[in-house]
């Protein structure tokens, strides 16, 4: 029974991905952020233009200006995390940071009306994500155990193999089977590997999870004006990330029997892309925005550690059963380079002029994302004046799930979460997760006046997330509810 337990779990990771997807997605996560007056419409900006932030996700926005402005954007955000049909709340944290700031200088040809009536440019700073986060999560019936996940992986080897202090070094040896050897939880059978626990027992889980950490994009910009029907624009951009991760995993066995799996996974890396857009004016009230990002080609730098505790009960000797603790560690901080292409993203949207009452923005994003299922965002916008210069707005968002089918271009693929940790790799975080979709519910308020502009902005983000302690286990439902402030100044020319 325990073999044929074991021949269709290692049928199941036939199936596997490679742990860098993981890596990728969590690394080309964005958000909604940006100017008070983008996050209260939802980011739905590309048709719209006149904003550092629309600059962002469409280049040509950069034409619509015709002054010199000066920008810095700031926000609190509280988040909020529990598990499904937990009442009690297991995660929060607060962040306060400077997520925009932008110069963009103008040069207006005043005696043209054809042609090219402005060159515009910009130099910009962007916080495209935050990573700082902490929640934990538990399961009390699990019949999956990490040793499970370690056994399948050191099938095929023999016992020698992970007994030399080389072994780090082998490529056939994973270090997650060398740990799982050190403390006990796995036993051999010839080549044949078991995990020290029986068939179907149950067994409770718990994870704590603490993230820290950025992706920020930095800009150089141009942006045209041409008879007032047509704006072009191209940004180079330079990001930078820092993401870092601990995680806590613990599995109770009973009988005061267990494992604890600690690991730590730090990520560095710069990259850059190009972004190319456009905004057509062909009707007085219609504005319609494409933009195109390309991948951003970013060198990586990953850093690794691991521990592992086991507590179980070993026979001595002397035939007496004693609660024993084993305890193996991987080598400090294992360094690892790569190369990493986050996302081609495109963006389309239509922007309704309402008369002199205000606007109506709609918008489509797309992103390409490598290893995992296509990114699709909607956003809707609106914005309305109450009296000269005070302006009231409001926005929603909904971004898709980056699991389940994947049908964009006629190429229909199924993407499975969770990851895979390969059998060989150094890596020994098992942990991963899936955001299945967010929405976003935004509202503002503004004054412009001839040299100031102030705008402020609340954002609501509901998000449903698949976590996984490891790739056999039944994942934990999270749901995370994140209020962000957001406060823009703005000081122009006439």
């Amino acid at each position: 029974m325990k073999k044929l337990r074991h021949i269709i779990l290692y049928s199941l990771l036939l199936l596997a991905g490679s742990l860098p997807a993981q890596d990728a997605q969590i690394l080309s996560r964005s958000d909604l952020i940006g100017t008070a007056r983008y996050v209260s419409l939802a980011g739905a900006m590309t048709a719209v233009g006149g904003d550092p932030s629309a600059v962002k996700d469409n280049p040509a926005a950069l034409g619509v200006y015709r002054r010199l402005e000066v920008s810095l954007t700031v926000a609190e955000e509280l988040d909020r995390v529990h598990q499904f049909e937990t009442p009690q709340r297991i995660g929060s944290y607060n962040t306060f940071t400077a997520t925009q700031a932008s110069f963009v200088f103008s040069l207006m040809n005043t005696g043209k009306v054809r042609g090219l009536i402005a060159n515009n440019f910009i130099i910009s700073y962007h916080r495209l994500a935050n990573f700082n986060r902490q929640y934990s999560a538990g399961y009390a019936d699990e019949q999956m155990s990490l040793t499970d996940v370690a056994a399948l992986k050191t099938d095929g080897l023999q016992e020698t193999a992970l007994q030399p202090e080389n072994r780090w070094d082998d490529s056939e040896v994973g270090w997650l089977s060398c740990q799982a050897y050190d403390t006990y939880l796995i036993n051999p059978d010839g080549t044949k590997w078991y995990s020290v626990l029986e068939t179907g027992q149950q067994i409770t889980t718990h994870i704590n999870i603490k993230e820290s950490g950025y992706v920020n994009q930095y800009s150089l910009g141009w942006g045209g004006n041409i008879s007032n029907k047509l704006f072009l624009g191209l940004t180079l951009n330079v990001m930078s990330l820092y993401h870092n991760q601990s995680v806590m995993y613990y599995e109770d066995f009973g009988s005061n029997t267990g494992l604890d799996n600690n690991t730590y996974v730090s990520h560095s890396g710069v990259g850059v892309n190009a972004a190319v857009g456009i905004i057509a004016h062909p009707l007085r009230w219609l504005r319609i925005g494409y933009s195109l990002t390309t991948p951003s080609a970013m060198s990586t730098t990953t850093t690794s550690y691991g521990d592992m505790r086991s507590y179980l009960y070993f026979t001595d000797s002397t035939g007496v059963s004693n609660l024993t603790n084993f305890t193996s560690s991987t080598p400090q901080n294992r360094r690892t380079d790569r190369s990493l292409r986050l996302p081609l993203r495109t963006s389309f949207g239509l922007a309704f002029q309402l008369k002199n009452y205000g606007l109506l923005s709609l918008q489509y994003d797309y992103a390409h994302m490598k290893g995992i299922k296509d990114d699709h965002t909607v956003r809707v916008g609106l914005e309305g004046v109450i009296v000269n210069r005070f302006f009231l707005s409001a926005g929603y968002a909904f971004e898709g799930s980056t699991v389940g089918w994947n049908n964009v271009f006629g190429a229909k693929s199924y993407v499975e979460a969770p990851e895979q940790l390969a059998y060989n790799t150094v890596r020994t975080d098992a942990y991963s997760q899936f955001v299945n979709h967010s929405h976003y519910v935004t509202a503002g308020f503004g004054y412009r006046s001839t040299h100031v502009a102030v705008h402020v902005a609340y954002r609501l983000r509901l998000q449903q997330a698949d976590t996984y302690a490891h790739e056999l286990a039944t994942p934990y439902d999270l749901r995370a509810k994140s209020h962000s402030i957001v406060v823009s100044f703005a000081f122009h020319t006439r």
